[in-house]
């Protein structure tokens, strides 16, 4: 992406700071997974939205004070010893232009220019992006950090800016939607080798080794999230990621995978007979879901809520459950479907911001199941829709074959 794009977002989040006040936003650092090796690493979704910067140990601060903004980074200096084991690093000049900030240091600066910088303005507010899953949770590097600056500036005012980027996060650019788009068609091509390698016999990490070998030739950058392979009765569990049993003939192969490119998701879900055709009842409720699908994609457009789409699944569900007497009232139909239907999709695959009224821009899931254990028949179906000025546009339509003939056709042919 074109720094433009990052100095822009930094000037909107600008906006929403008080004046006389500074923002910190942490790359992270690398997670040791052996004694000599790292994870491989991944910045901060925040982070890299705001900068396009990949390295970790980077430091964003965004000062306003007196209405002047002012954009700094800190960056790691180059070692002549690492640069032997891993290549040539940048220096401060190319991250500040690669950014388009106006000044950038080294790490080994950063305390004392911050120190110097707060105790020479009138700094009153400090924001942080504060993310937490439980109490118990390792401390992050902002926590740390806040704590530090809050215990030498006792006076700041400490302020989480985390939900005005997840908001910001919800409506997608041309160039987001190009990567979504990218990373919808290499999903593509990875549900297609699992398809013409589904036969009798074989097992579920095998398929997920052809699905991640296809990824990786066409250029994606992994998988968005842990692949989920379940045939046969593993299809009911809604995030079963064992991929460690054998197909059958009759079995349901479930999948929900998606590939990453440029950092942004596809969230994909298909379900598929194993031995070439569905059964009469693997048919019957394949073709609820994907009539209830249909219904969701006529409902999708700005000014809908987005958790409604739960109600439009269940009203269709209801109807197919009822006549074919799985269910004696509509509102058994939670006992077969229990999740919701729509989420946001960009830089995570369950992406942030709250979830109200859709708007053009955004990006969301469309996924409808149903999920009857005591047969083992578990159906899955979901594609990515990005809302429209008038309605959505599905950015994975004509991705895989979908309709019964359309999978019974290519299954036959594959």
């Amino acid at each position: 992406m074109s720094n433009e794009v990052f100095i822009r977002r930094r000037a909107m989040i600008a906006e929403k700071l008080k004046d006389d006040s500074v923002l910190f936003m942490f790359a992270g650092q690398p997670v040791q997974r052996t004694e000599d090796q790292d994870y491989h690493f991944a910045p901060n979704r925040n982070f890299y939205y705001m900068t396009g910067l990949e390295e970790a140990t980077i430091v964003l601060m965004i000062s306003k004070v007196g209405g002047k903004v002012t954009n700094t980074l800190f960056v790691p200096r180059p070692d002549p010893y690492q640069e032997k084991y891993f290549g040539k690093m940048k220096d401060a000049d190319a991250y500040q232009s690669l950014a388009g900030v106006d000044e950038a240091y080294y790490l080994d600066k950063m305390d004392w220019t911050v120190e110097r910088f707060i105790s020479r303005n009138p700094v009153n507010d400090l924001y942080m992006d504060f993310t937490k899953r439980n109490v118990d949770y390792t401390v992050s590097i902002e926590n740390a950090y806040c704590r530090r600056l809050v215990d030498s500036f006792p006076y700041l005012r400490v302020r989480n800016i985390r939900r005005e980027i997840a908001n910001m996060r919800r409506f997608k650019d041309a160039t987001e939607i190009a990567n979504m788009r990218k990373a919808i068609e290499i999903t593509g091509k990875g549900i297609e080798a699992i398809l013409k390698n589904l036969k009798e016999g074989v097992w579920e990490y095998q398929l997920q080794a052809h699905f991640e070998f296809a990824l990786k030739y066409y250029g994606a950058m992994g998988n968005a999230f842990y692949p989920i392979i379940a045939g046969g009765k593993n299809s009911v569990f809604l995030h079963y990621e064992d991929n460690n049993q054998q197909l059958h003939n009759g079995d349901l192969l479930l999948l929900d995978l998606g590939a990453e490119y440029n950092y942004y998701a596809a969230d994909i879900s298909r379900t598929f007979p194993v031995g070439g055709r569905f059964s009469e009842r693997q048919a019957y409720y394949y073709q609820a879901v994907l009539d209830a699908q249909n219904a969701v994609i006529e409902f999708l457009k700005p000014g809908v809520p987005v958790d409604e789409t739960v109600d439009v699944v269940n009203e269709v569900l209801a109807d197919y459950a009822l006549r074919d007497g799985l269910i004696k009232e509509k509102s058994e139909i939670v006992k077969y479907f229990s999740h919701g239907v729509s989420h946001y999709i960009g830089l995570d695959t369950h992406d942030v911001g709250d979830r109200n009224l859709l708007q053009p821009g955004m990006v969301v899931s469309m996924e409808p199941g149903i999920y009857i254990p005591e047969e083992g028949i578990g159906i899955r179906i979901e594609d990515d829709a990005l809302i429209t000025e008038t309605g959505c546009e599905v950015l994975s339509a004509g991705l895989v074959p979908k309709t019964i003939e359309e999978i019974e056709k290519f299954l036959a042919e594959a």
